[in-house]
């Protein structure tokens, strides 16, 4: 579901070996679909819709024996995920092919500001069970976490690459104001969606079925719930933070938004790549003053909600952690 621009030169060898693959996939594809359909389908869900795993390191995993586990179940597979500290909560929601704990990095300021840190694997990603994964799969489990206030008490975002549309699509649903930091967001997934089966020559009649079985099962439509044709409808703020660099999710896209909507402030770096992003110490420093400072301006607004949201958004106080 993520894609890699790669810039090869026109009429380079790599380019050729690139065209030849995609033309022998298509002619091998609908060969299949001619005889089995089902079968196919299942092919390319199982190929395309199939996460990579996400080898943890050292630090990663020590930080993670340390946090608070809990789960629940959605749409039949079991979200795994953690929780560090008391206070006010900040959930994490990575991308394709990562983790939760890609963002280790943001949670010692955020904890010493006060706050909890709450992240999970997304479906069929790292704990969480199931071998595929989706947008819409996606987008529920960032809505069952937030409609979850006793629970969480969710009073920040900070989401990153897939994890920033299923947001984008989760507070256009749920109308709810919560300061929201995307990184490198995928907000015209549609297009790269399809970019990415034209990339492995898949041909359009067979995603298009794929993609339909899906919007049938999750009662989404990949059309109405681009999280271009959403972003509009956000009920808060949103600070974009993308690289220009970035060769899986167009910077342009990023800008593009920026420029149209007086609610989305663009904060652009250099050099960052796609995931460097969130590593960087600068952009830590960053996202966590931003994250504090609109704790402390506003307060979630809760008149147009049909969920009873927790309004106590104040950092406690914490003079140490681990974490």
């Amino acid at each position: 579901m993520a894609i890699h621009f790669e810039k090869f030169k026109k009429n380079s060898t790599n380019d050729r070996i690139n065209n030849f693959r995609q033309l022998v996939t298509r002619i091998l594809l609908k060969i299949f679909w001619s005889i089995s359909p089902a079968m196919t389908k299942r092919f390319v869900k199982n190929h395309i819709f199939k996460p990579a795993d996400y080898q943890i390191d050292a630090e990663e995993r020590k930080i993670l024996e340390n946090g608070q586990k809990f789960q629940f179940d959605i749409h039949g597979k079991t979200i795994r995920g953690w929780k560090w500290g008391k206070g006010p909560g900040i959930l994490f929601v990575h991308g394709w092919n990562g983790r939760g704990i890609q963002f280790y990095k943001f949670f010692k300021s955020l904890r010493k500001a006060g706050f909890a840190i709450i992240t999970f694997d997304a479906p069929g990603h790292g704990e969480s069970t199931g071998k595929t994964s989706s947008y819409f799969e996606w987008t529920d489990t960032v809505r069952a976490i937030l409609t979850s206030p006793h629970e969480f008490n969710i009073c920040g975002i900070i989401a990153h690459s897939l994890g920033g549309s299923a947001v984008i699509n989760m507070l256009s649903k749920e109308k709810v104001s919560v300061p929201t930091v995307l990184l490198a967001p995928a907000i015209k997934l549609k297009q790269i969606l399809f970019n990415t089966f034209n990339l492995f020559g898949i041909p359009s009649v067979i995603y298009k079925k794929v993609i339909e079985e899906y919007e049938h099962r999750f009662g989404y439509t990949l059309k109405n719930d681009n999280p271009s044709n959403l972003i509009s409808q956000v009920n808060t703020d949103l600070l974009i933070v993308h690289d220009q660099e970035d060769g899986t999710i167009p910077f342009l896209d990023s800008k593009q938004f920026s420029k149209t909507l007086p609610a989305v402030r663009l904060h652009e770096t250099n050099g960052l790549g796609h995931k460097q992003i969130l590593t960087d110490r600068k952009i830590v420093k960053l996202v966590t003053e931003y994250i504090i400072s609109q704790n402390m301006s506003t307060r979630m607004r809760h008149s147009d909600l049909q969920h009873t949201f927790a309004t106590d958004c104040q950092p406690v106080e914490i003079t140490a952690t681990n974490q």
